[in-house]
């Protein structure tokens, strides 16, 4: 089975690092592994009653702290944001997780597994593309977010 996965450039200063991530829908947040901070130059608590956050996935609990750093999906530089990521502490996270906040609250996401793709773009341009019967609910549903005269 093929997974929404991509390569994303970590930038914080003077360093950068590319690492695997995996797109989910399900994760509320951004996750990158302890090995990428290291390459940022991102200190890390030695103990987990140190940190900020804590998730659970792969069966087990996960540590972390929430760093800002710059992020790009490799190789298209048009594709790039600042946003928190939360770092974990422990070794052992195989890839980073693009998830909900920081990823796809900021951008417009297709999958296509039928045809194993997935689409990446501006949620301005993919609301462009949407028809106006779409636009009218997604107005009424969510007046904060698409005000009267915004389309």
């Amino acid at each position: 089975m093929i997974r929404p996965t991509v390569d994303v450039e970590a930038r914080s200063g003077l360093f950068a690092a590319t690492t695997k991530a995996l797109i989910d829908t399900g994760a509320p947040r951004c996750v990158f592994p302890k090995g990428i901070a290291r390459l940022l130059g991102i200190t890390l608590p030695a103990i987990p009653s140190q940190t900020t956050g804590k998730h659970v996935f792969l069966n087990r609990e996960w540590h972390s702290i929430t760093c800002d750093v710059d992020l790009s999906i490799r190789p298209f530089d048009d594709i790039a944001w600042n946003a928190g990521v939360d770092f974990v502490i422990e070794e052992g996270l195989p890839f980073a997780l693009l998830g909900y906040e920081g990823f796809l609250n900021k951008w417009a996401v297709g999958f296509n597994a039928a045809l194993g793709y997935f689409t990446v773009e501006e949620s301005d341009d993919f609301y462009g593309k949407t028809d106006a019967s779409t636009k009218q609910d997604l107005r009424r549903r969510h007046p904060d977010l698409f005000p009267s005269g915004w389309f």
